[in-house]
């Protein structure tokens, strides 16, 4: 994902759009892998001062993800924006939230990486009303229906429902 600020460079202060297009390898954060599906994109705009350059901009992707509630494999289309500050590797801190860049090619890469694992959801459903697994069978009740969920509706809080506290002071 690289992006040629070379005429950026020229006019510091002008806004330069900009476009691209391809495809992402897999990516490991922590104990999640993320799987892309076909082509990313990403559009957005490029301005330029005197220490580095502002990226802002918009990503689509579609991720291969596996359902929390059922299990079942779904392709999850996401959206996000960013804001990346990138400044020129002389001027670059290692503490500071910017990304250095040498020379007329500012590599996006890292930073829509960053960007996309920020604003991932912590679990994806293949649809909001996912209605999982049955505790007791496993059965997908997305498309069946057991007798055993009906029976057997334990919850951690039901040994609270015996509480009495009528009559009590607190």
């Amino acid at each position: 994902m690289e992006l040629s600020i070379h005429e950026a460079a020229k006019q510091l202060g002008e806004v330069f759009p900009y476009a691209w297009q391809g495809t992402l390898e897999d990516q490991t954060y922590g104990s999640r892998t993320v799987r892309f599906v076909g082509e990313a994109s990403l559009t957005g705009a490029v301005v330029g001062d005197a220490e580095g350059f502002t990226v802002t901009g918009n990503a689509k992707v579609t991720l291969a993800s596996v359902c929390a509630r059922c299990n079942e494999p779904f392709e999850e289309p996401f959206a996000f924006s960013f804001e990346d500050r990138f400044v020129k590797a002389i001027f670059h801190k290692e503490d500071d939230e910017t990304y250095p860049f040498e020379g007329e090619v500012i590599d996006l890469t890292q930073a829509f990486m960053d960007e996309l694992f920020l604003q991932l959801p912590m679990v994806s459903l293949c649809k909001p009303d996912c209605k999982g697994l049955c505790p007791v069978c496993g059965v997908d009740l997305n498309r069946f229906r057991c007798s055993c969920a009906e029976k057997t509706r334990n919850s951690a809080f039901d040994a609270l429902k015996a509480l009495s506290f009528e009559n009590k002071e607190v």
